[in-house]
């Protein structure tokens, strides 16, 4: 059976997502659970529990552990990262040529170093996909809270008329054609929302959070001018926008991961301990041979994969970062 809309992830942003296009659609909406007893709950009682408590799903979602089931014309896909390449190669053979992929998974493959729009190329061989990103709490977007994205594709065009399609009031888009940039805006500020959690963590108050951020800021620039983004969209939701909400809330995994190291908690035992997974601990470990191999600037970023990957302390990480000479210019 073809649906108008599925989604392939059913973590707390797929759910989301899926409740936004059922709430605001008559069709059903198939979502894709590797899960058992999440599919049992969604489709009897209408509940995601395990990464989305306290909502009460429409009753128009239909889930299903059959990855063959996902055939629609509009195909969002929210996995993990980095289980991102290994889902769609087992989809592959199912998805219609005409389908419309919204990629809305955020990260860099740790293997290649490859955003999701690579991964999807290489696999299908097709640039028929769009990315949506943007500042999202899953928890206020499926509780209709008003948000606002940005969607990406190579085409501007279709930007637009997917952005009219899917966007209404309190789920608003825009449209771009920087699939770059709104990939690493949205992938990057996952590694610096664990620094902000840090800084948080240690106590270093709100003066050092806004000049932390605003360095952080600096540095997206650099990277996504290297690595082909344009340097307006780092300026817009999916770059800052993002930052502002990510960086700044304990509703973020990335954020209290940081937090938690900051307060003297250990990386093992946190992982160990959250049944979510902080997309930026990845993202850090992808993006390190990226800033080396393109000999990028990054000392916040490098000084967050030291303490995450190489056991440097914090005091170590935080001394070295406030004992960088003083550059000739802000935005240097």
């Amino acid at each position: 059976m073809k649906y108008k809309y599925a989604v392939v992830g059913a973590g707390a942003w797929g759910t989301a997502i899926a409740n936004f296009l059922a709430k605001n659609n008559n069709d059903k909406v198939l979502i894709w659970a590797k899960e058992n007893r999440l599919v049992d709950q969604i489709n009897k009682y209408n509940r995601n529990d395990l990464f989305l408590p306290e909502i009460n799903l429409e009753k128009n979602i239909i889930a299903t552990n059959q990855i063959k089931d996902i055939i629609a014309d509009y195909i969002f896909y929210v996995t993990p990262s980095q289980f991102f390449k290994k889902i769609l190669i087992k989809h592959k053979k199912y998805i219609p040529k005409t389908a419309k992929v919204i990629i809305c998974s955020k990260g860099i493959e740790i293997n290649t170093g490859f955003m999701m729009s690579d991964i999807f190329e290489s696999v299908l061989l097709k640039d028929n996909y769009f990315i949506l990103s943007g500042p999202s709490f899953a928890k206020e977007v499926a509780s209709g809270l008003p948000a606002a994205l940005v969607i990406a594709s190579i085409d501007i065009k279709e930007s637009i008329s997917l952005a009219n399609i899917i966007s209404k009031r309190n789920f608003r888009i825009y449209p771009s054609d920087d699939v770059a940039g709104v990939q690493l805006g949205g992938a990057i500020k996952n590694i610096y929302a664990i620094g902000a959690g840090i800084v948080k963590g240690l106590n270093y108050g709100e003066n050092a959070r806004a000049a932390f951020l605003t360095r952080c800021i600096a540095e997206m620039v650099k990277i996504c001018d290297v690595m082909g983004g344009k340097k307006e969209t780092i300026y817009g939701l999916s770059c800052i926008g993002d930052i502002l909400l990510t960086c700044n809330s304990e509703k973020s995994r990335n954020f209290v991961l940081g937090k938690s190291l900051g307060e003297g908690k250990e990386i093992k035992n946190i992982l160990t301990t959250n049944k979510t997974i902080a997309e930026g601990y990845f993202t850090t470990q992808a993006f390190f041979p990226i800033l080396k191999k393109n000999k990028i600037d990054a000392p916040i970023m490098i000084g967050i994969y030291n303490i995450l990957f190489n056991n440097f302390s914090l005091k170590t990480v935080v001394n070295s970062l406030l004992n960088r000479p003083v550059k000739n210019s802000e935005f240097d």
